[in-house]
């Protein structure tokens, strides 16, 4: 998908992103396409909000209720694309992530699992693996994307590992990353991937599955365990802690419950450790312990009163070089990429809202909105890369000449950067230098608000015409 072109119009981003799905009759993947672009002009109203006519959301609903619409019918173009936009890339990441999507509030759908603690709310759970250039620091798109209901365990296991450890490793929660390495699978010759996860992904088979395909792996460790040191056997966190430091950064980081970014002295160490095996899992003992590196990033000198920062991290990528230990721990911040994604599906995208009454067609709907994120997530980036670029080049004529007559600028000298800066205030984007750029949530609404000008602008050109 070209991301310049994807953005010009929505007719043709949804034409790309769903004309060749198959659904079992062309006119439905018709009707998907004109669905999608309704959806893209208002992407936060309900069905009947963003269709209009009665016949338009009848026509919508129906879609969902067809058997052969299913989430990866729909999402299936979008993950072809994705994957091969992936494949074109020497390095490229693969963020993953579970999110809850809580629909509590919709006691008629039926289907849906518990989520949350104490088994009181209903809902689904989300894995997500979207890829990222590392290089451009730009989400490729979705790559994976299952919904999974939680199995209620039995209440005696709660809190007693030993009978945690009885469940097999295939129905635990935990496993659901380890399922989405082997699914995605190996990389393609001369490309790296790498997974990169937070602590819920620190888990053995999470290693040995990535191992096993050929992948690289980028995770923050979140349990203490044996590991073999070039000095013999030690355990991971206090081996890391001991490890002299090789560089350090002045980073631009937002501490915990914390306020806004503020910049943060970090300095990074690396050394090279094998993992052994679990010894009470079963499923993992007869597997041979994997060569990595543990990276720690931390604040060696924190203001009084606050608590210091520290990452520790284990990865499969070199860090031999000051240079490959800093793009490590650099890299792993483009992991908050994925929690900006579920902000414009929950917020932008409303997912949460939805009401259909099957969990099969909710989990359709949530599909096509889940590829709507990526589009707005994309907006972020729009102007970032070739700010002097002439907007129209990158958005069609229409859209340059409404907004050169919004800013006073002469629509053939609007330039990408300027164009984008017009629609930061459409949605209450100040614009001052101490602002930094754009966000997603201002460019959102201002690109929201945006298609409403359109709209009103074309229709009074259709009223010119037709009253001479």
């Amino acid at each position: 998908m070209d991301g310049g072109l994807a953005l010009a119009t929505r007719q043709r981003w949804a034409q790309e992103q769903f004309g060749s799905a198959d659904l079992g009759d062309v006119r439905r993947t018709r009707r998907l396409v004109t669905l999608a672009t309704q959806m893209a002009g208002n992407s936060r109203g309900s069905i009947p909000q963003q269709t209009g006519a009665v016949a338009e959301m009848k026509a919508a609903y129906r879609l969902f209720s067809a058997d052969k619409v299913t989430q990866e019918a729909i999402c299936g173009p979008h993950f072809a694309q994705t994957r091969e936009r992936a494949g074109q890339l020497p390095l490229v990441f693969l963020l993953q992530d579970t999110t809850e999507l809580n629909y509590t509030l919709h006691s008629h759908c039926e289907g849906l699992g518990p989520i949350g603690h104490g088994g009181q709310m209903g809902g689904l759970h989300q894995q997500n693996v979207p890829a990222v250039d590392p290089c451009t620091r730009r989400p490729l798109g979705l790559l994976y994307q299952p919904h999974h209901r939680r199995r209620v365990r039995p209440t005696s296991s709660k809190g007693d590992r030993a009978a945690l450890r009885k469940i097999p490793l295939e129905e635990r929660e935990s496993y659901w990353w380890v399922e989405a390495i082997r699914e995605i699978g190996r990389p393609p010759s001369g490309v790296r991937r790498v997974h990169v996860g937070d602590r819920g992904e620190d888990i053995f088979g999470a290693y040995d599955e990535a191992r096993r395909w050929g992948a690289d792996w980028l995770i923050r460790i979140a349990k203490d365990r044996r590991v073999e040191t070039q000095g013999g056997p030690d355990l991971l966190f206090s081996y890391a802690r001991r490890l002299p430091c090789v560089a350090s950064r002045i980073l631009k980081v937002r501490r915990k419950n914390a306020g806004a970014p503020e910049e943060v002295g970090l300095s990074v160490a690396a050394g090279p450790v094998k993992l052994e095996p679990s010894r009470y899992e079963p499923g993992y003992q007869d597997r041979t312990p994997i060569a990595c590196w543990v990276v720690r990033v931390w604040e060696a000198n924190p203001p009084v009163g606050k608590e210091p920062m520290e990452w520790l991290l284990c990865t499969t990528l070199p860090c031999e070089m000051r240079e490959e230990v800093l793009f490590v721990a650099e890299g792993y911040s483009l992991r908050w990429m994925i929690e900006e994604f579920h902000k414009c599906e929950k917020t932008g995208c409303q997912v949460e809202m939805r009401r259909l009454e099957d969990v099969d067609r909710l989990e359709s709907l949530i599909g096509l909105l889940s590829v709507l994120a990526v589009w707005l997530l994309q907006l972020k980036f729009v102007a970032r890369d070739d700010p002097q670029r002439a907007a129209n080049t990158l958005f069609d004529d229409v859209a340059v000449t409404v907004m050169g007559q919004y800013l006073k600028r002469s629509p053939t000298t609007l330039t990408v950067g300027e164009f984008w800066r017009g629609i930061g205030r459409l949605g209450g984007y100040p614009g001052r230098k101490r602002d930094g750029p754009i966000g997603w949530l201002r460019a959102w609404r201002g690109w929201q608000s945006f298609q409403l000008i359109l709209l009103g602008a074309t229709l009074n050109e259709e009223c010119r015409k037709r009253c001479g």
